[in-house]
Parts: C-alpha cells; sequence; structure tokens
C-alpha cells in the first residue's frame, strides 16, 4: 500500500484553493469581458442605424453650401443603464469593526436603470473636416441617481440597498455629419472628457436570518476622471431647432469610497475600497441656435 504524507495532502489542498481562485478569476474575466462587448454591440448597432436612416439623397454631397455658425443650447434626458462593478479593497478595521487587517474587501455592486438628464452650451465651428465633419465643442453638465438592486461582499450572500447621486461635468467634442445645405437629417458623433462628483449611500447586511438592517455601508463623496463617447442623429425642425436621440458611453474611473461598520448606529471605518463606475444611456432632447 501506497503510503501518502501529511505534506502531499497539505499541497494537494494548496493547488485545489489554489485551482478554484484561478477558476473564480476567469469567470470574473468572462463576466467583465461579455458586458463591454454588449457594450461595444450597442454602439455599433446604433451607429448603423444612423446611417440607414438617412435618405440616398443626403449622400449627394454639395460641395459648396452654407455652414450653421453659432452658440446653441441643448437640454437632453433618457434612460441610463450602469453595469455592476466591482471595487476592490483591503482590510483595515477600527477598532469596533469587524474583520482582519489585510484580508480582501471585494465589494461586487448591481445598479437599476435610471433616468438621466443633462444640459449643454456649445459653439457650431463654421468649417468642414475632410470635407463633411463639422465640428462643435460645448460645455456639458450630467446627472443620474441610479439606485442599487443587488450585490455581494467577498462573494458572500448579502442583500444590498441604497443608490448613488453622479453629477458629471464635461468638455465635448462633436462632429456633425454634413453632406449639404437642406439636409435635415445630421448624423453626428462626439466625445468628452471631465469630471465627475459620486456620492454613494449604499447598504448592505448578510442573510443569516438575524441581520434585517444594514451592517456594512459604502460611502465616502469621491471625484473621478469621466471619459465618454456619443453618437445619434439630428433631425432639423426649424431653422434654429433641432430634435436629437443618441447612444452614449461613459466611464468614470478612479474612484475611492470607504466602507463603514454601521450596525448599532455607528460609523467605524473598515477599508477603503477603489473602482469605477461605466454606463450605457439612450437619450433624446433638443438643440436650440440662437
Amino acid at each position: 500500500m501506497t503510503r501518502v504524507s501529511s505534506w502531499q495532502c497539505n499541497l494537494v489542498g494548496v493547488n485545489d484553493e489554489h485551482l478554484h481562485d484561478s477558476r473564480k478569476l476567469v469567470l470574473k474575466s468572462f463576466s467583465d469581458l461579455e458586458q463591454i462587448v454588449m457594450r461595444l454591440r450597442y454602439i455599433f448597432i446604433a451607429s448603423s442605424m444612423l446611417f440607414v436612416a438617412m435618405p440616398s439623397t443626403a449622400f449627394a454631397q454639395d460641395d459648396d453650401f452654407k455652414l450653421d455658425e453659432g452658440i446653441y443650447a441643448s437640454v437632453r434626458g433618457g434612460v441610463t443603464s450602469p453595469s455592476s462593478k466591482t471595487f476592490d479593497g483591503i482590510q483595515a478595521p477600527a477598532n469596533g469593526s469587524p474583520g482582519v487587517a489585510g484580508d480582501p474587501a471585494t465589494t461586487r455592486v448591481q445598479f437599476d436603470e435610471d433616468f438621466t438628464v443633462s444640459g449643454a452650451v456649445g459653439y457650431q465651428i463654421p468649417t468642414r473636416l475632410l470635407g463633411i465633419f463639422q465640428p462643435s465643442v460645448e460645455l456639458e453638465y450630467n446627472y443620474s441617481s441610479p439606485d442599487v438592486d443587488g450585490g455581494s461582499s467577498n462573494g458572500g450572500n448579502q442583500t444590498f440597498g441604497g443608490g448613488a447621486d453622479i453629477n458629471s461635468f464635461t468638455l465635448n467634442y462633436r462632429a456633425d455629419v454634413r453632406f449639404k445645405e437642406k439636409q435635415t437629417v445630421v448624423p453626428y458623433v462626439g466625445a468628452g472628457v471631465g469630471i465627475a462628483d459620486v456620492d454613494p449611500n449604499i447598504g448592505y447586511f448578510p442573510n443569516n436570518g438575524t441581520a434585517t438592517t444594514d451592517t456594512f455601508a459604502i460611502r465616502g463623496n469621491d471625484t473621478g476622471f469621466v471619459l465618454q463617447g456619443d453618437v445619434g442623429l439630428s433631425f432639423r425642425l426649424t431653422d434654429r431647432l433641432d430634435l436629437e436621440t443618441g447612444v452614449r458611453y461613459q466611464r468614470i474611473s478612479g474612484l475611492n469610497f470607504e466602507r463603514q461598520f454601521v450596525a448599532g448606529g455607528g460609523e467605524i471605518f473598515n477599508s477603503e475600497l477603489d473602482g469605477r463606475y461605466e454606463t450605457v444611456s439612450g437619450l433624446v432632447g433638443v438643440r436650440i441656435r440662437f
């Protein structure tokens, strides 16, 4: 009979544990990749619809026509669909907070769809790039307040609730695709950079049959870097008024929050959490030229 030493048994256990962790990492990577692919698909479908929706006469380019020029204002609203995000941290519990210093504090938060609104003031530049793109620059404010409808801490079974207030300020570049002066359907693409103020008020408790109120909370207003992209259609209603519809991808990175132990009414530090916020929005609104 072959004898198995204790160190061999321990080695098998360590390998099993590493294999389990590796499987979890691979599954998480596939999940994140799937979300990115879904968002790219939405943007691809939206951009394809731009040219399907355009009348064929729009492609008959007129090389000599008057371009719009001047200041404009726009207001838009719609539905934003944030992705589930994981915030990573290392526990450093203060006195009175449960936990083990150095242990992970990985928290995954699932956001619900929400309404979003924005307003912008910009300037349309009377020039053409590459023959068809008319540029604009604008300053924009955007607000949303998504609720939290699920999540987990370190892969556990908890009940999550709460939400977050998100205010972003961006400098945007936009290019209208102009083929002729009387074009009534104008595709546009755009991108923007800026900052966002993110204020979470998220709480959760374990589903252990005992706790019924929040034991931990994620808080700590923070400012992150905004990167966003737009694609859409502008429908000219009058010489000064456009109806606009489009799709936007927005990412807010560099966020840092606190996880606090709040059972019993206290707010005791447990760990810092780092992560980002991503969302895709469908928007409709109006643009007025002055």
